[in-house]
């Protein structure tokens, strides 16, 4: 008799409980008012953010691939990004069948090096191609603008891709007009 009771007054303790439970209100939500004014959270406006694809070919070092030389490299600029252009960078030595160039492209800067656009002038990507002497060689610059939610997530930390190539190294920096 008394494992009876003792079930019976447990039972009674648990329906209590989740009876409570289930008729407590719901706060964990933070309520309709909260959720409502996230919804309206603003985004501040930002400046024209793009995700930039430069590719030079042409008589350079580099892998074989589909019968073209080739180097790309991704950067994020502030825009407008503008031409782009190899400017020698090394010596030239005699025994030495390349020299060093150096890629430069107009835009107001690159992110994350520069938080906010800069001067519009020409900035140096961390980038270094060997072309053979002689050779020619072309540069393509594919800009694609960040949508302004793109660009709140990436300042403020929270886009999903982590992989997006920036400029590393002595990159960024003014490049000379020249």
């Amino acid at each position: 008799m008394w494992t009876c009771k003792t079930t019976q007054y447990w039972t009674v303790v648990t329906l209590a409980g989740l009876l409570a439970v289930s008729c407590a209100p719901r706060t964990a939500t933070g309520g309709g008012t909260e959720a409502t004014q996230a919804q309206n959270f603003s985004i501040p406006e930002y400046p024209p953010l793009y995700n930039v694809d430069v590719q030079v070919c042409g008589n350079i070092i580099a892998p074989l691939k589909d019968g073209k030389r080739c180097i790309t490299t991704q950067l994020q600029l502030w825009g407008p990004v503008g031409e782009a252009k190899l400017v020698r960078a090394g010596v030239t030595l005699p025994s030495v069948s390349a020299v060093q160039h150096k890629v430069a492209i107009a835009s107001k800067g690159c992110y994350p090096a520069y938080s906010q656009p800069s001067q519009e002038q020409f900035y140096w990507a961390d980038t270094i191609i060997q072309v053979n002497r002689g050779g020619k060689t072309t540069i393509e610059v594919k800009p694609t603008q960040l949508s302004n939610q793109q660009v709140h997530e990436l300042v403020t930390g929270r886009l999903s891709n982590s992989s997006v190539p920036t400029f590393g190294g002595v990159g960024c920096e003014p490049a000379p007009a020249s």
